[in-house]
């Protein structure tokens, strides 16, 4: 089966909170979309105003300009290029004139070249704010269902074939709730509806969620899945993990598949890769095996070795609870040799742990190839780094303990307190809880043999 028989839409939406892609980046992204795959890219980011907060307002000129280009660059790499509009924070549904100045902005596109929209309702209040909406509408459901009515008959009135989605206010849940199978069933078949699935950030996502999602609405669900984005509560997650979880029958009740990047677009490039094989080909994706591929395209054969060892590290996210499974097995092994074993030889092999852990953030900061990546994960590789002196500083203080030196063990245990306080200054999320844990412990046994 080739990988259009799978997902009719294979996109990415540049849909995050946070400090929108430059232009040129957008192009890079374009091309690389291009190169795995995907065959729609969804201009949406949240933190452009006239977008969102001034929707209302026309574009300037440049970004006009720079518009352009990307239709043009999406065109060349066969992706269509979907610009997505965001009213729903100010916008009047009754009002005439508001939906005159949301079609002057889908009719620019237009003779830019765009025929693929969005019209987004996403993260406003479930309620209607306007007086003259309350009394024309009895429920926001009818007043969304009247403005992308209205819409899409404009659309449709145009010289060439359009296509519509929208992501409805609420975008997340079992299907079944009030709001979206209203909305659903007064929208014609053809406009496809964004859905997250059951959570905002849906840890799976499964076969049958989609099914009874399309029997409730009327609609095949259009999946945005808000990974690997990390905006907002997110921001302190570097999501450089694979794809998980994602049901490999999805395709068989979805419309497509869309993932929300994160702003880091070198990094964003690792797990779109591993989502690009899902895609492709849900039935055989191998995650883990999808994922070491990706990096070796995105990082390069040379620093493939040290960037995994780190990436072991970050993996923790809503589709992820295992959490830097690799030092997890290694301390649980210091731990048996130490008990069971010669415990100069389990403390050396916890030293050894440590110095290669703070040898590979060192190469990352300083000697990484792309250095655009080595740029954007840099936060969290100086987290791994305070975190392998943290680990150097108990294994020390082990040492001393088991050779019976007391002063150089209580000068051991303030290293580590010391080491520990600058680590977890820092917020960005680096190894789980497992140095936490790990240090917890020592200090409990410090404490007991006092």
């Amino acid at each position: 089966m080739s990988r259009t028989e799978y997902f009719s839409i294979r996109g990415v939406i540049e849909g995050f909170y946070g400090t929108p892609w430059s232009h040129a980046d957008r192009l890079s992204m374009l091309a690389f979309m291009g190169e795995q795959g995907f065959n729609s890219y969804f201009y949406s980011p949240k933190d452009d105003p006239y977008l969102r907060e001034r929707w209302y307002e026309p574009h300037p000129d440049d970004q006009v300009t720079h518009v352009a280009e990307l239709i043009a660059q999406a065109k060349r790499k066969q992706m269509a290029f979907y610009y997505c509009l965001s009213p729903g924070l100010s916008m009047e549904y009754s009002s005439d004139s508001h939906l005159e100045k949301v079609m002057e902005k889908y009719q620019q596109m237009f003779r830019l070249g765009v025929r693929h929209f969005g019209l987004l309702f996403d993260d406003i209040p479930m309620k209607l704010l306007h007086g003259m909406d309350q009394e024309s509408f009895p429920s926001l459901a009818d007043a969304h269902a009247y403005v992308i009515g209205r819409v899409w008959e404009k659309m449709r009135s145009w010289p060439e074939q359009c296509w519509l989605v929208v992501c409805p206010t609420r975008y997340h849940g079992l299907g079944n709730e009030a709001y979206i199978v209203s909305l659903g069933r007064k929208l014609p078949a053809e406009i496809h509806l964004f859905w997250t699935g059951r959570f905002i950030c849906s840890p799976s996502i499964t076969e049958g969620d989609a099914q009874r999602f399309w029997e409730h609405t009327g609609h095949p669900p259009l999946y945005w899945d808000n990974y690997p984005v990390n905006d907002l509560a997110m921001a302190n997650e570097l999501h450089i993990g694979p794809l998980l979880h994602r049901d490999p029958q999805l395709y068989r009740y979805a419309a497509g598949y869309v993932a929300n990047a994160m702003e880091y677009v070198e990094s964003s490039k690792i797990p779109l890769i591993t989502i690009a094989d899902y895609l492709r080909q849900p039935e055989q994706y191998e995650p883990f095996r999808s994922w070491q591929e990706a990096i070796r395209q995105v990082v390069g054969d040379d620093d493939s070795a040290e960037f995994l060892d780190f990436a072991d590290n970050v993996q923790g996210s809503f589709l992820n609870d295992q959490e830097a499974v690799q030092l997890t097995a290694a301390l649980h092994q210091f731990r048996f040799e130490l008990l069971h074993g010669d415990p100069m030889v389990a403390v050396a092999g916890l030293k050894d742990l440590f110095f290669k852990m703070e040898r590979t953030a060192a190469y990352l900061q300083h000697e990484l190839k792309n250095r655009r990546l080595a740029q954007e994960i840099g936060q969290w590789v100086n987290k791994y780094w305070h975190w392998s002196k943290v680990g150097q500083a108990a294994a020390a203080l082990i040492e001393e303990g088991l050779r019976g030196r007391t002063p150089q063990a209580l000068l051991g245990l303030l290293r580590l307190k010391q080491s520990l306080r600058r680590a977890e200054r820092l917020p960005q999320k680096v190894c789980g809880n497992v140095m936490k844990i790990f240090t917890d412990i020592v200090l409990q046994e410090i404490k007991r043999r006092v």
